[in-house]
């Protein structure tokens, strides 16, 4: 886990090694659009495979663009056996009961239903990386890779995204006394299981690496679409996302498309407004036969918004403060909700099937950015799930861009 660190470290550093060697040769500034490293959450079923995210550039790269992300989350959800009816006379029984009582009018042993199986704990660090190559004036290509790491969030390297911290947050600001019963299972630890409807199982275990994915994306920013002199910018994206990891093994293919708004002020500073939306298709093609189903929705869907003010200082420099929403359509179809029968473990009371129901509802999250552009762009970020689902609860990142 040491090496993984200093691995990371070093990637954060090279960008600033590199231009204090050659500062002169490289443009003043690499901003370009609203400056947004990926903001997608580490959920627990989403590292396994592609996710689409808006693209707020206003122009394909001139130069290629290194961008490293480091990202830390806390996830959570008490184990739940969940069991969907497969005849429609239990279904319509089960949905007179909500989903929390359902569990007590039915005998499971005796019920034909599909069930699957989920219990999430720990701290998920994803490394994602990517490089935007230019093509021509208005296309590129962006090729991206995908690494994850479940960890037990103790101090220091994840400050704010361990179980203590957000407890005690909990304790002694808002939410009251352990609401979501992680004490119940002792803080700091990590292990995520899952067991798909087909019996194909997930075991991740503290510091459990791999290689998630490669994505590749082509954009295009067409002139047609596109008015400088109201500032005014648009480009369309398309997506193929090949999954690598053991437990999914396949190929997703997405579409998106983004609008950014310049807002110029007389001061120099300036603000602007992004709104991107998109689709993509999971396991458009699997490569192998007994991938994990993370979901029975076969389609994704996202909406994002950003909201970006920029600071301009007399030697170039940008400062940038940014708010971004972002939603995507549930994991599952969201009409078995009404019918699912969760049962609940023994030792949880509070809040016990958030792993689960979380599942059939939209993932949403606030994120708050600061990042300052010269040579090199840096990004930090907070992330946090206002609706509390727990998907992740809260997140941080820290990310550099550089040209080479």
């Amino acid at each position: 886990m040491k090496t993984f660190y200093l691995s990371i470290s070093l990637l954060i550093l090279f960008p600033f090694i590199t231009f204090s060697q050659d500062a002169d040769s490289i443009p003043t500034t690499i901003k370009n659009g609203i400056t947004k490293p990926s903001i997608l959450s580490s959920h627990p079923f989403g590292i396994f495979f592609s996710r689409l995210q808006g693209n707020f550039k206003t122009h394909a790269t001139k130069h290629s663009v290194v961008n490293i992300s480091l990202e830390s989350a806390n996830v959570w959800g008490p184990p739940v056996t969940t069991y969907i009816p497969n005849d429609e006379a239990t279904r319509n029984e089960a949905r007179k009961y909500d989903w929390d009582l359902a569990q007590y009018h039915f005998d499971v042993e005796d019920l034909d239903a599909e069930t699957f199986q989920l219990q999430i704990d720990g701290v998920i660090k994803s490394i994602k990386a990517n490089v935007a190559f230019n093509l021509s004036d208005n296309k590129e290509l962006v090729v991206a890779l995908r690494v994850a790491m479940l960890t037990n969030g103790e101090y220091p390297l994840s400050f704010f995204t361990s179980d203590k911290f957000i407890e005690d947050f909990h304790s002694k600001i808002a939410g009251g006394e352990d609401p979501f019963d992680r004490k119940v299972f002792k803080l700091n630890e990590a292990g995520i299981k899952y067991t798909d409807r087909n019996g194909n199982t997930v075991e991740l275990e503290k510091n459990d690496i791999f290689l998630s994915g490669i994505e590749t994306t082509y954009y295009y920013y067409p002139e047609w679409l596109i008015n400088k002199n109201k500032s005014f910018f648009m480009n369309i994206g398309s997506h193929l996302g090949t999954n690598l990891s053991k437990y999914n093994t396949s190929i997703d293919l997405g579409v998106s498309v983004n609008a950014i708004k310049k807002i110029p002020f007389k001061n120099g500073n300036y603000a602007q407004i992004g709104t991107g939306i998109g689709a993509i298709r999971k396991n458009a093609i699997d490569l192998k036969k007994d991938n994990v189903a993370f979901g029975t929705n076969d389609y994704l869907a996202f909406l994002e918004s950003a909201l970006e003010y920029n600071f301009v200082s007399k030697k170039g420099s940008t400062h940038s403060i940014g708010l971004d929403f972002y939603i995507q359509t549930s994991l599952n179809k969201r009409e078995e909700l009404d019918y699912i029968i969760p049962i609940r473990h023994p030792d949880v009371h509070e809040a016990w099937g958030i792993g689960t129901t979380n599942l059939y509802k939209n993932n949403n999250y606030w994120t708050l950015l600061y990042s300052f552009t010269r040579k090199v762009s840096t990004t930090i970020y907070l992330q946090q799930d206002l609706t509390v689902n727990n998907s992740p609860d809260i997140q941080t990142g820290v990310s550099v861009s550089f040209k080479i």
